[in-house]
């Protein structure tokens, strides 16, 4: 698979099996997001790899799913075998910003998992003081994201926008739908 492959078939998975990723496929990812790039070349993020089931049972309360799909959150026996919390470290980057970095690492890490067949979920809308505090991390390191990983349970695939309406929706066959909007759209031709 190339990287425009892999750019095209990623898609934002939200129902896992229960196959365990293995800690060697989760370090991998982690390998891939040192090397994404860096605003200065600074290097302030941290990765915590979160594969315990005590672990996992206690932060998936701390995260919300899928807000434009009224049953979007996975069920017991359809969540994360892993996250990857991705951290700021405050000793390299005082101010805790490191948007830009972060967006580049988790790009990163989602496209090598879509190479390896897994699944993955870019969780913002987290509970970031308590995720903190349930990986009991020192004070120089701040939660930013989250990347839910697992193989895929689900299937989800682009679709046209339809009426300028970007919301994501679920057929009924369970495939999420994505619409996106198409490059004659995005791109400005002069």
């Amino acid at each position: 698979m190339n990287v425009y492959d892999s750019i095209f078939q990623r898609r934002t998975i939200r129902k896992f099996t229960q196959e365990p990723v293995g800690k060697d496929i989760l370090t991998k990812l982690v390998d891939c997001a040192r090397v994404a790039a860096y605003g200065a070349n600074m290097q302030p993020l941290k990765f915590a790899i979160i594969d315990d089931k005590a672990e996992l049972e206690a932060i998936y309360p701390l995260t919300k799913w899928a807000g434009a799909l009224a049953d979007g959150a996975p069920r017991e026996g359809e969540r994360p075998t892993a996250y990857i919390a991705v951290l700021c470290d405050k000793g390299i980057r005082p101010n805790g910003a490191a948007e830009v970095e972060a967006g580049a690492a988790v790009t990163t890490m989602m496209l090598e998992a879509v190479e390896l067949g897994l699944g993955t979920c870019w969780l913002g809308a987290i509970q970031r003081k308590e995720i903190k505090d349930t990986l009991r991390l020192p004070e120089s390191l701040d939660v930013l994201y989250l990347l839910a990983i697992g193989y895929p349970a689900q299937k989800s695939r682009m679709v046209d926008i339809k009426d300028g309406n970007v919301k994501y929706f679920e057929s009924p066959d369970g495939t999420i739908n994505v619409p996106k909007r198409s490059l004659d759209e995005v791109l400005i031709k002069r």
